[in-house]
């Protein structure tokens, strides 16, 4: 059993650490608040612009597009969203595990944001493509630069198919690893569940309606007609990209808010523990001072009675 010299050492240690531990709750805690906030308040305007994708698909040709259609390339990119520190449970564990769940062909080539995703890929021996920097403020310039490199080497033939991963930001306590096809751009995934076209799929071409053969239909179901400008092409390009863009940017503060979220849970959890533990220490302090009082006082008694 250790002395009473030891088991104060190590209480006092304890409780270094439960102070440090409750100071990073409680940073932890105030930024998870403000990234929850950001995370959440992102997800109307991503449906807002998938309701107004739905409203112009009637009237475009969809297969004429090079992000819908896709390409023959055999490559993919995966662009895998973690964190820098680490203290936050296994909120970079499962996102690893997916991924590596996920049967990636050979050809894969990676994006990454954080250096705990880095540093996964490169004791891996993946091929890394590129790195970006995890900002403390989500920005959508960086969104947009990630959006752009991706989509030029879709464009390009590189890669056949891009897919996201990330974590989904669920509640304070649940984080889902999740993975996303951003390219080709599944049209399926894109229009809202309750949105007035449905998508039907017929082997691998998309219903009529999607294409323009039923305009009229379309538009006699809305009761009412929009006017684009500038013209529904260009600007079914513009929020072909735009969505990307945005999908990339709520999955930065979905990203962010998970992990903060999760880091706040573990740094509780540490603390708790650590209290825990102090409390057992302090039992066992009290116990073997009370031990060697007895013994003390046996030895005195003891002595005593062999002087008379």
């Amino acid at each position: 059993m250790a002395n009473t010299r030891e088991l104060r050492r190590r209480i006092k240690s304890v409780k270094n650490t439960a102070q440090i531990t409750k100071a990073m709750q409680m940073v932890a805690a105030t930024k998870m608040r403000r990234a929850q906030t950001q995370a959440l308040n992102g997800r109307p305007y991503s449906f807002n612009l998938a309701s107004a994708l739905e409203r112009l698909l009637p009237l475009v040709n969809v297969e004429s597009h090079p992000l819908l259609s896709g390409n023959d390339s055999k490559n993919q990119g995966v662009i895998l969203l973690s964190t820098d520190k680490s203290l936050c449970g296994a909120l970079n564990t499962n996102l690893f595990r997916l991924l590596g769940t996920s049967n990636m062909v050979g050809g894969t080539v990676f994006y990454t944001v954080g250096k705990k995703g880095r540093n996964f890929l490169a004791r891996s021996g993946k091929n890394l493509q590129a790195d970006f920097e995890n900002l403390d403020v989500v920005t959508f310039r960086q969104a947009v630069q990630m959006a752009k490199l991706v989509t030029d080497s879709f464009k390009a033939g590189e890669v056949g198919e891009v897919y996201l991963f990330y974590p989904r930001f669920v509640s304070t306590l649940r984080q889902e690893p999740t993975k996303v096809k951003l390219l080709p751009i599944d049209l399926a995934s894109v229009i809202p569940a309750n949105a007035g076209i449905q998508l039907e799929k017929s082997g691998s071409e998309v219903d009529s309606r999607l294409r323009g053969n039923d305009r009229k239909e379309s538009r006699s179901d809305r009761g009412n007609e929009f006017l684009f400008e500038p013209d529904p092409d260009k600007l079914l390009d513009y929020i072909l990209v735009h969505h990307i863009q945005m999908k990339i940017y709520q999955s930065l503060l979905e990203t962010k808010a998970s992990e903060h979220s999760a880091r706040m849970i573990a740094m509780q959890n540490a603390t708790d523990n650590a209290s825990d533990l102090v409390s057992d220490l302090n039992l066992t302090y009290n116990q073997t001072r009370q031990d060697a009082i007895t013994k003390e006082l046996l030895e005195i008694t003891t002595a005593a009675l062999a002087m008379t």
